[in-house]
This record gives structure tokens, C-alpha cells and sequence, in this order.
């Protein structure tokens, strides 16, 4: 048995892990971008598959193929997001001679395909939201669809998962531009631009089911993940088990977890998702037809290697044997290069220190001097602490979260810890807006003196600063200062900076995976705020612009970002088109002269 992996990153780093335990031959193909990353290292083959951008690599299915048989694979597993729920994909390695590490195509049409499994599942009497999930795509009957459901909803892509394409609209006309936005992020995220239309449940919780089935028609649940902690529809933390489910909720969802996986002949690892309502309404969200990013909460719990048991599994052994008993808590926080300050801002560029915690689980995906690209999303990897109740896992990760040392990308660890610490949190008192109510700020009082000990990777603040990577002077200036040498040449190296006054701005508040930038133009020019691709140009010379208005509409770690003006002007000069890449900073729209 050879496995190609067909993923980057972190996903990519834990199968082979998996693999090489059970002396299996794990390899992979990779984008440019990618030739320095530890996957790719670690891996025992590897080939580039030509280009940067998702839709040239890891999304070409044509490329995987050639890139796995070259390699001599005899099975592919496709990790998470990508092609993971792409039923095609899974026929084209069928066709190909190879095998697919996870379900079949015809489970996953049933009920990885967010608009199939809806339907199917109405055939076996699961509670579900009201919805729009009909073949007619059109704008026209979408629009009508969702007036008839009435407003809030949430429009959600039919394939892949990640809250990526998911938009919440309010009113009626905000909907043709969030459904465009939606469709196009799904395209490019997935190749499928199908989308459904659902009934927004607020307040709600997400509470979800891991299932793993075997080729022998045996299936097991291993109980549930609480998942409400979400920013825009993503996950930020995952914790298992969810210890305020009432046991008569907590036995429907297991029940009807393992009735669908049954009826669809499911085998390998997935994940049915629930919305509670934090009494006693349960519905039906959606099925992972695929491993989950946060697998490793339940595994910790569990004690068992979910993807050491999808190799199995793939290699025809039955799990009617498997041994398993629930036993503490584990919790998981994804790092991300994102910037908390301004909007979420995705982050990038060469890591130029990395420490990570050594007393919990990390399974992260770049080594120190690696650069995150632009082109993918922006998890750097996720750091998961155990503990016999919820109170102590959830202390070793703040711990955890503390000793993380991150130089380079703007990352979030400061606004976890600062979730963490939260009473609401610690109490569970949670759901899935919640976040967006726990403030993400650095309290400057007067003057701020900060010292970095850089020549070993530590820090020495003259006050205790947890905001460091963020919202920090230093964070700033390391940010402005891209070419600072970290090296340690035998001497410790000390950075003293003084400043005073500093103010950071409420971030702007937009649509779920799209952000809203607000006004940023400086002077006479329309720049970019990070690197990114130009997806839409929405301005012309010679025209007229509002104070506000939407000019340029950049996609950058598989988000949207749209870029306004700050003050009513005239267009003289567009620099860019769509489809282009730019640096930060570069020049987008310039303005006449006043």
C-alpha cells in the first residue's frame, strides 16, 4: 500500500504520521509555493504539480491522478477541503486503477453534497430547517426562494465545508450580492458554485457526531464535539465531549447519526453536524463526508487514531473489534495568520520564529523560515490540550497558547487566550455569535514600553503583554519592518521601543467569509492591504466615486475583502484587472487631483 496524499499543511503532516506508524509509504504533490514545507519533507516521494493558485494544484484533478500514479500510489487520501467531498473525484480515481480512502461516490453524493443529503434525508424522517435546496439556480429563484423563507437565512455552498462561501444575509437587498460572493468563493474554493438557501436559528449551538465505518457494513459514533465557538462561520475552538448536552439530546443525535451513516452504506470517517437550540430542538446541519480539522478532540478523548483507522479500514479490516471508552476532555484552538485588529485581516509571509508548546498535542503545518502563502487559508495548525475535566483542558491550553512564540505573520493566539479567559466561555454559556460579542482590543494607557529578547526566541515585556502579535507596537513595527534578521549569531539580541498614544480602531464587521475593510485609500491611491488576487473591478476611469463604495473586491487566504473608498472622488486610473496577483501595498485605483 502506497498513500498520495492529496493535501498540503497539517492534514497532510498527520496522515503520514498515521502512515508511516503502520509502515505504509505516504507521499505527495505540492505547489510552488509549498517546495519548503514539512509535508513535503517528510513525506517518502513527492513531486511539484505545477503553480501556486488551488485551481492549477491541489483542486486539478487531472494533476493529482498523473502525481500519484508517478508515484506509484495504490490509494489516495484527500484530507480536508479540496477535493475530500468531491464525488467526481472520487470516480476519477476509481477510473484511474487507485482507491479512495474514504467514502464511497454514491455515499458521498447522498450526503456529502449538502443539497442531496438534505433530500435524502427527508426520506428517513431527520428533523431539518426550513430550506431552498431545488436545481434551479438562477438568481431570479433564489431571490423569490429566499423572500418566501423569510430573512435572517444563511446561503451555504452545496460542496465542501469550513463556513467557506456561507453568508448570513438580514434584508432583501443584500441578497444578489452576498449570492454572488457565495458563489463565486465556492467555485474557486470547491468547483461548484451550487448553492441552498436555509432558515437561520439564532441563538443556536453546533454540536456534531464523529462516525467511522468499515467495508463490512459495521458503524460506530464516538460521541460528540461541541463546535459553537465560531468566528464568520468558522470554527475556532472544538472541545469534546459537550458536557451541558442533556443525555435525552445527546442519545437522538447519536441514534440518528448512525441510522444515516447505515442507510447510506457509509465507510470511513465522518462527521454528522447538528444546530441545538440549546433546549431541546435538535436539526440536522450537515454531513462531513471526511475527515474534520478538529478529529484530534476526539481522538484525544477516545483514545483512538481515526486516521490510523481509515488506513485500515481502506485495506478491508472491520472495526466490529475496535476498542474505545470516553474517558476526560480534550479541547482543540486552530492558529491562524490573521490579524484580530483589523478585521481579521489574513496575514502572511516568512516565519521568522516558531515555538510551539511541548506539554500538549500539536499538529501544525510549517516549520520556522517557512513562508504561509497567500493562496491557501490561513491555519497554520491547532494546538489541543486534554485534561480529566473541561476546566483543567481548558487551562492547559491557555497555558499552551501562552508559550507559543510566533514571529512574522500576525497571528491570533492573543484573541484566544482572550476567548479563553472569558466567564461566558468558562461557564459554557456559548453559542454560535457569541464570539462576535467578546471584544479583540489592545488597552494602551499613555506610553507602552516593550523589550523582545529575540536571540533565543523569548520575550521580556516591561508590561505583561498578551496582545504581542497582534495589536502590539512591536507587532506593528516587525510587520513594517519586514527585513529584520532574527538570526541568533551567538549574542542576544534586545529591541527597545518606546511609544505613546496608540489607538487601534474598531475592526469593520462584514458578511460571514467576506469582510468588509471599510474605507483604507491613502491620499491619491487605492492600495491593497496584504497580498491577494483581484476578483472583481468595480470602477471605471473617468467615474465617480462615493465616499464608502465598493471599488475593488480582493480574495486572500480563500476570503473576500472589499475594498472602499474614504471620501467622494473621480477614478483617473485603474492599475489592476481581475485575476491578477498583487503585493501588499500595490497601487489598485488612483484618483484625479482635486
Amino acid at each position: 500500500m502506497i498513500v498520495y496524499i492529496a493535501n498540503r499543511g497539517e492534514i497532510a503532516r498527520r496522515v503520514i504520521r498515521s502512515a508511516k506508524r503502520l509502515g505504509i509509504k505516504a507521499v505527495v504533490g505540492y505547489a510552488d509555493c509549498d517546495s519548503e514545507m514539512p509535508f513535503v519533507r517528510e513525506a517518502g516521494g513527492s513531486l511539484p504539480l505545477g503553480g501556486d493558485e488551488a485551481a492549477q494544484t491541489y483542486l486539478n484533478v487531472s494533476k493529482v491522478i498523473e502525481a500519484a500514479k508517478k508515484l506509484q500510489a495504490t490509494h489516495i487520501h484527500p484530507g480536508y477541503g479540496f477535493l475530500s467531498e468531491n464525488a467526481a473525484f472520487v470516480d476519477a480515481v476509481t477510473a484511474a486503477g487507485l482507491q479512495f480512502i474514504g467514502p464511497s461516490a454514491r455515499a458521498m453524493r447522498l450526503l456529502g453534497d449538502k443539497i442531496g443529503s438534505r433530500r435524502f434525508l427527508k426520506t428517513l424522517s431527520v428533523p431539518l430547517l426550513p430550506s431552498y435546496e431545488g436545481d434551479d439556480q438562477s438568481s431570479e429563484r433564489l431571490l423569490k426562494e429566499a423572500v418566501a423563507l423569510g430573512f435572517p437565512l444563511l446561503i451555504k455552498p452545496s460542496a465542501g465545508g469550513g463556513g467557506k462561501g456561507m453568508y448570513k444575509v438580514t434584508h432583501k437587498d443584500e441578497f444578489l450580492t452576498s449570492l454572488e460572493s457565495s458563489k463565486r468563493l465556492a467555485k474557486a474554493a470547491f468547483n461548484d458554485d451550487r448553492v441552498f438557501l436555509e432558515k437561520l436559528v439564532e441563538p443556536a449551538r453546533h454540536i456534531e457526531v464523529q462516525m467511522l465505518a468499515d467495508q463490512h457494513g459495521n458503524i460506530r459514533v464516538f460521541g460528540e464535539r461541541e463546535c459553537s465557538l465560531q468566528r464568520r462561520h468558522q470554527k475556532v475552538f472544538e472541545e469534546s465531549p459537550c458536557v451541558f448536552l442533556p443525555a435525552s439530546v445527546r442519545a437522538r443525535i447519536l441514534e440518528a447519526s448512525q441510522k444515516l451513516g447505515k442507510a447510506a452504506e457509509y465507510c470511513s470517517a465522518g462527521t454528522v453536524e447538528w444546530i441545538w437550540d440549546g433546549a431541546d430542538g435538535i436539526y440536522f446541519l450537515e454531513v462531513n463526508a471526511r475527515l474534520q480539522v478538529e478529529h484530534p478532540v476526539t481522538e484525544m478523548v477516545w483514545g483512538v487514531d481515526l486516521v490510523e483507522w481509515q488506513l485500515r479500514v481502506a485495506q478491508g479490516e472491520s472495526i466490529a473489534d475496535l476498542k474505545a471508552e470516553a474517558k476526560g476532555h480534550s479541547i482543540e484552538a486552530r492558529l491562524c495568520a490573521e490579524d484580530p485588529a483589523q478585521g481579521f485581516l489574513p496575514s502572511g509571509g516568512k516565519i521568522h520564529r516558531l515555538r510551539l508548546p511541548e506539554a500538549v498535542r500539536v499538529d501544525f503545518g510549517y516549520y520556522e523560515k517557512n513562508s504561509v502563502p497567500p493562496h491557501f487559508d490561513s491555519m497554520l495548525g491547532k494546538i489541543i490540550a486534554f485534561g480529566g475535566d473541561r476546566e483543567e483542558a481548558m487551562n492547559r491550553l491557555q497555558s499552551a497558547l501562552e508559550q507559543t512564540v510566533v514571529f512574522g505573520p500576525v497571528t491570533n493566539r492573543a484573541y484566544l487566550i482572550q476567548i479563553l479567559k472569558d466567564v461566558r466561555v468558562r461557564h459554557g454559556l456559548m453559542s454560535t455569535n457569541l464570539l462576535a460579542d467578546i471584544p479583540h482590543r489592545f488597552d494602551a494607557e499613555g506610553g507602552l514600553e516593550l523589550i523582545a529578547r529575540l536571540g533565543r526566541g523569548d520575550f521580556v515585556s516591561a508590561e505583561a503583554d498578551e496582545d504581542l502579535d497582534y495589536e502590539s507596537p512591536w507587532g506593528r513595527t516587525l510587520r513594517a519592518t519586514q527585513e529584520i534578521d532574527f538570526e541568533d549569531h551567538g549574542e542576544l539580541r534586545y529591541f527597545h521601543t518606546r511609544f505613546a498614544d496608540w489607538t487601534v480602531p474598531a475592526p469593520k464587521r462584514g458578511s460571514a467569509s467576506s469582510v468588509d475593510l471599510g474605507p483604507i485609500d491613502q491620499g491619491k491611491f487605492l492600495k491593497s492591504p496584504m497580498p491577494a488576487k483581484v476578483v472583481k473591478v468595480l470602477v471605471s476611469p473617468a467615474e465617480p466615486v462615493k465616499a464608502g463604495q465598493t471599488v475593488v473586491v480582493l480574495e486572500a487566504m480563500k476570503m473576500e475583502h472589499q475594498i472602499k473608498a474614504s471620501v467622494d472622488s473621480k477614478v483617473s486610473e485603474v492599475k489592476v484587472k481581475e485575476g491578477d496577483w498583487v503585493p501588499h501595498d500595490a497601487v489598485l485605483v488612483c484618483w484625479e487631483k482635486s
